[in-house]
């Protein structure tokens, strides 16, 4: 696939990894020359059309997106009759690969990624449209703290294929609320429950309701009550605590009524942390709202030998003298609000300053810092400020916007060492450090694994361009023995009967072994009842063929 072209303009450069549905690829559009992400379906559902067709539509919905947590989709396209979706490129990992090499996350860091995806959801939700399978691995989180989430309301697509529906099921059921398991009913509540569940994963490093199988994850889902993570982790204070609870109430109408309320509370613990207030409050322990005070001044009825008249007149005189005052009271405050000396303050030197301590001292100062432009600087790292406008030092009324600009980092990188590591691996370092992988070569190595890399060009440490190529020499591992002279090539026809239930989906695979070794020559999903017919050459005699249904071995023969 790599080096391919499709709808006329998107070259793929690189694989970024696969999904349930999805291969992802890195791309180039010839048209813009910028780098895209192009995702294709995975050949388990490439012919299915009723799938794609309801793919197609859910992505033309989604389309009219435009938020800056949301990566955006640039066209949805066929190629040779492939459903071919591009969006917007976001360099980085996925948020599940962060936790599973990082987590239990700092309590700062997991409010912050949860506070963003609550800000892109409550967006989505106000253009009507719920995202229906919120989870990690949709989640993007960029080398520079950027987050984005990806693959917006495909949940209703998957009706249409039960086999599409399977292998979602094995990575979504761990955040899906029981209403959508029990009828696939999607709203935005539903994306509460399921943020609730990832700020969980952040601060434990487990999801709440680990089974073996997605019909038992999704049964203590319904059954089991939502656990504390203050109970995996002391350090999670109540405010905390208390969103992630209230978000993941078993009844949608028990969680906050929409993603607007849940993202209050969370910048409220932002804020907390920042300032140093106390998080002892709970979302799930709010005081009601005050009821006015009734009054118990009573009226006292005058003397009968008042004059009312009189009365009448001191009343009056009483009210003139109040309203007088006030009017006074007034016009001292508008002279005062006229006249009031305008607070200056001093520009203060953000230049070299990462830019979340730069937002700090600005808003310290009582000024509003700006962005002005992100661009490549070879003396400041990414992140930081390389200018300040107005300079330094200048005197500026308060509240007066500072316009920064903020370091990309250097047009250069330095080119990592991924010998001996995987290839998959090798790929992911690579990609981390803004490079791209070139031409990959196999070659017969007497004792380093296959899959492993033996060589590079560049060298590691060696200064190159960002996104430059780096080709990689890969093992294959030892050469075949020689085939001896007995070990003429034959051929059999294998049928293999998969058991099972109509619509039950079953994993075969083929193990051969002969003179030139042990190999596998099928393992691809087929449904039970289906005749698999397999042309198989070998070499040699006593052939031993294995046969395997969801990795459990179900035949063995030999054939002489």
């Amino acid at each position: 696939m790599i080096s391919r072209v499709l709808a006329g303009r998107y070259e793929l450069l690189e694989k970024l990894g696969e999904g349930s549905l999805f291969a992802a690829y890195r791309a180039r559009d010839h048209e813009t020359n910028a780098l895209v992400t192009v995702k294709l379906l995975l050949p388990a559902f490439a012919d299915d059309s009723a799938l794609m067709n309801a793919l197609k539509q859910c992505f033309l919905t989604t389309s009219s997106l435009n938020h800056p947590r949301i990566a955006r989709i640039l066209q949805v396209a066929e190629h040779e009759g492939q459903l071919v979706l591009v969006t917007e490129f976001v360099r980085g990992i996925n948020l599940k690969e962060r936790i599973r090499r990082v987590a239990p996350f700092t309590l700062s860091v997991a409010v912050d990624i949860a506070l963003a995806v609550a800000e892109g959801l409550e967006g989505a939700h106000r253009a009507g449209i719920a995202h229906g399978d919120l989870r990690p691995h949709n989640i993007i989180v960029s080398q520079e703290g950027l987050i984005k989430i990806t693959d917006f309301g495909l949940l209703p697509a998957l009706q249409a294929s039960p086999l599409a529906q399977t292998a979602w099921l094995t990575r979504a059921a761990p955040y899906l609320p029981p209403e959508v398991s029990e009828g696939w009913h999607v709203t935005p509540s539903a994306d509460v429950y399921a943020l609730g569940v990832i700020l969980f994963e952040m601060l434990t490093g487990g999801v709440p309701f680990p089974a073996d199988t997605p019909v038992a994850v999704a049964l203590r889902h319904a059954k089991d009550p939502p656990p504390s993570p203050r109970a995996v982790n002391p350090g999670v204070p109540r405010a905390v605590e208390g969103i992630v609870l209230k978000a993941m109430q078993k009844l949608p109408e028990q969680r906050y009524p929409d993603m607007g309320s849940m993202r209050h509370d969370l910048r409220a613990v932002h804020d907390a942390l920042r300032f140093g207030k106390p998080l002892s409050w709970s979302p799930l322990e709010r005081a009601p709202e005050s009821m006015e005070p009734v009054s118990a001044t009573r009226s006292t009825r005058p003397a009968e030998t008042e004059d009312t008249e009189m009365r009448f007149i001191k009343n009056a005189f009483r009210a003139l003298t109040v309203l007088a005052g006030l009017m006074v009271i007034a016009i001292v405050a508008v002279l005062f609000w006229i006249t009031r000396p305008v607070k200056e303050v001093p520009v203060p030197d953000l230049q070299g300053k990462p830019l979340v301590e730069a937002r700090r001292l600005a808003q310290d100062a009582g000024l509003d810092l700006v962005i002005r432009q992100e661009d490549h600087n070879e003396q400041f790292p990414a992140g930081t400020v390389y200018l300040v406008q107005p300079e330094p030092g200048t005197t500026v009324k308060a509240g007066a916007p500072v316009q920064v600009w903020v370091s990309k980092g250097s047009r250069r990188v330095e080119v990592p060492n991924v010998q001996g590591l995987s290839e998959a691996d090798a790929r992911q370092r690579l990609v981390e450090a803004g490079l791209q992988v070139g031409k990959v070569e196999e070659r017969s190595h007497p004792t380093a694994p296959a899959g492993t890399v033996l060589s590079q060009t560049p060298a590691p440490q060696q200064k190159v361009n960002r996104d430059a190529p780096v080709d990689l020499v890969v093992s294959k591992g030892p050469a075949l023995p020689a085939v001896p002279e007995e070990g003429a090539e034959r051929g059999f026809e294998l049928v293999i009967p998969v058991k099972g239930a109509p619509n039950e989906v079953v994993q075969v695979r083929l193990e051969v072994q002969d003179a030139l070794g042990v190999y596998t020559i099928l393992d691809e999903p087929h449904t039970g009842g289906e005749q698999v017919i397999v042309p198989v050459r070998v070499r040699g005699r006593n052939i031993v063929f294995r046969i395997y249904f969801n990795n459990q071995l179900v035949h063995e023969e030999v054939r002489p």
